[in-house]
This record gives structure tokens, sequence and C-alpha cells, in this order.
């Protein structure tokens, strides 16, 4: 399923449509066996385990994150892949090269709150081709980023690693008014009614995780992730929800464009590092889709390895730019980008020029 898209609906079944080619769509969630029923809010789709076929990841509220293996396009199984360890409240699902290790790994935000309740935000590295699994390993500041909403991998400063942007944030109201202590009294008395919202106590005004800022996690690394959002600026109070990445100058940044509940969008113009140089790579499909959706391109140069995909929709309810974006440090040049197209050809591209955006075109079928 070269050519198809999940649609994630609350509270009733996730529906998976193909893509027939002619302006239609065709619903083969039955038939592909990717019906979860869960409380789904946000789904990604890339390759992880390495087969050529997409995969699809999916972020559950109140219950495990779920992994449907695509079966050569025959169908999904569904598989815990590890990820019921540490599931809790899954409001999105980034996927990032998140150490350069030529793998789609990805980062799922959940709710926490200090007194109350704490489920960290989970980063999990793929081992898909060697454990079978993912691996958490969100630890310190980048588990902690309050009620975390839409988040996005991307490289802020161009020097060939990965941040990551969250945004966070419920409902802002009175500051002198805390929805939590209310919640907390439920939870005690009886857990199960926490979870219906239908038997909460009325807002009021009280404020439930309001006033929270958004997070920029800069990657140290073996080093750890640090906050670093007062430094570089991104210091709004909105009750944040999505969060898209975009060069909106085509000058080799990466924008943050962040959707808020009621309340003004925010645009922060990404001022990287002008010592760094990078590489902006847009796709056409010809065999494939126009737009490349699911098109997955390695770059290798000196030592850097990054893997992209191009997605059809990242983090929660947001779309990122479509053309890819590499920062590559102090490099020259690039050695090469092997690109995997959706219709199941590889094609490589050496040397291509540094600092702009390149335009590469499908080719007719490369193998015999």
């Amino acid at each position: 399923m070269h050519n198809s898209f999940e649609y994630a609906d609350n509270g009733g079944k996730n529906l998976l449509f193909h893509n027939l080619g002619n302006g239609k769509f065709e619903d083969v969630t039955d038939r592909m066996r990717v019906g979860s029923t869960r409380w789904t809010l946000a789904a990604a789709s890339a390759d992880f385990n390495g087969d050529g076929w997409p995969d699809i990841y999916l972020a559950n509220d109140y219950g495990p994150e779920e992994l449907y293996l695509n079966d050569h396009g025959r169908g999904f199984k569904l598989t815990t892949a590890g990820l019921e360890a540490e599931s809790k409240s899954g409001m999105s699902v980034a996927l990032g090269d998140a150490f350069n290790r030529g793998r789609l790994d990805a980062f799922i935000t959940n709710i926490s709150e200090r007194g109350y309740i704490f489920q960290n935000n989970n980063l999990r590295l793929n081992e898909m081709t060697g454990t079978g699994k993912f691996r958490n390993v969100a630890e310190g500041q980048i588990a902690d980023a309050g009620w975390a909403w839409g988040a996005q991998f991307g490289d802020f400063n161009n020097d060939g690693a990965n941040e990551l942007f969250v945004a966070n944030g419920f409902i802002s109201a009175d500051r002198d008014k805390s929805y939590w202590y209310a919640m907390s009294k439920i939870a005690g008395a009886n857990g199960a009614l926490f979870e219906d919202a239908a038997t909460w106590p009325a807002f009021g005004n009280a404020s439930l995780s309001g006033y929270e800022r958004s997070r920029v996690y800069l990657n140290r690394g073996v080093a750890g992730w640090v906050d670093v959002a007062a430094k570089v600026g991104a210091n709004d109070l909105y009750d944040g929800r999505a969060v898209a990445l975009a060069d909106l100058s085509n000058r080799g940044a990466v924008d943050v464009v962040v959707a808020n509940q009621n309340q003004p969008a925010i645009l922060y113009r990404d001022i990287p590092d002008s010592s760094n140089h990078w590489l902006g790579v847009q796709l056409i499909g010809t065999r494939s889709n126009r737009s490349a959706i699911g098109a997955e391109v390695l770059l290798e140069a000196s030592g850097l390895t990054q893997r992209r995909v191009v997605d059809g929709g990242s983090g929660f309810a947001s779309q990122n730019d479509r053309r890819l974006h590499f920062g590559l440090g102090t490099r020259e040049w690039v050695d090469r980008l092997v690109i995997s197209w959706p219709s199941g050809e590889k094609q490589i591209v050496t040397r291509p020029p540094i600092d702009r955006i390149v335009t590469i075109t499908e080719p007719a079928r490369l193998t015999p």
C-alpha cells in the first residue's frame, strides 16, 4: 500500500483509504486489518523495519501506542514492538532520525503535571531491524514538557543534528485556580470516573495545565537533550496544539508555525548558525504519487548519516513542508543521496549542490 493514508477517528474505528489514482479513494480498512478502535489522536507512516513497505504508527490517548507492520501490501499486522511499556496519554507522534543512525525514530507526547500526574514523553529509538522493537530513551528534560501536544523534529541550527519543538498547555484561565486539584479528588476516589470526561466537575474559570510555554530541545547526543526555548526566543504561553515546520523564505532555515486553541497562531522565524551548511530536497514523483509522499531519503556526507521521510501529515493535526531539510554543519559537500521512492525503486544522486533547494524528479524504472 504505497499510495494510501490513515485517518484517525477519535472514539470510533480508524479508517485506511487507498488512493485509486483517479480522484477516488477506496476504504480498505477491514481488508487490510488496520481498524484500531482506540482513542487515536495522531498517526504517522514510514518504513520502520527496512522491508521497503510503509508501516503505520498510532499515538493513542488512554492506551498503548500501536504499530501496524505492512505485509508487502497484503495487509497489516498489529505488533506491540515494545510500545506497551510507558504508554499513557499519547497526543502526537513525530518521526525523525534522532541520533543520525539512518533510522526513523518516534517521539510521542504525553501529559505531565508535577504533584498530580507524571507520564513522561516517549522518545522511542527504532531498533526494528535488530530486536524487532522500539526502545524508549526519554529521560530528564525531554521527558517532562507539561501537557504536551504537537511536536516536530527539525535541525534549527543546521549543525547536522535534529532538535525538537514541543507545544504545550491545555486550558489557560484563572491563574490562581487549578482544575488539577478537582481532578485529583475524583481520581483518588474512583479512577474509572476520571477516565470519562462527562463525570468531571464543571471547569468554571479554573486553569488546567494553562500558561505553559513551548519547549525547544537542543540535541547533545549522548549528553542528552536540554531545553533552550528561553534562549532562542520561544516564550509564548498560549495553549499550543499543532506544530508545523517549513522553510517559508527558501533560505535554508526551518521556521516553526504553532496553532493554538482559541488563540492566535504563532510564527517563529528560524535564524540558524550562518557558518553551517544545509541542503533542501524537493521530490517530484512520476511513477509514484506526484507529491512523493512516502519517499525516504538517506543522506551521506563525510561521516554524517541522516534519514528523512516525505509524510502526508505528522504530529498532532499538522503537515510539514514536504521539502526535506538537512543541516550539514561545517561539511562542504554531500557524498550522495539514496532515495527510496514509493514505487519501490531506489535512486542515487551523487554530490548534489549544497546551500540551496534541489529538485529531484523520479526517473523511469531503474531496474529491469
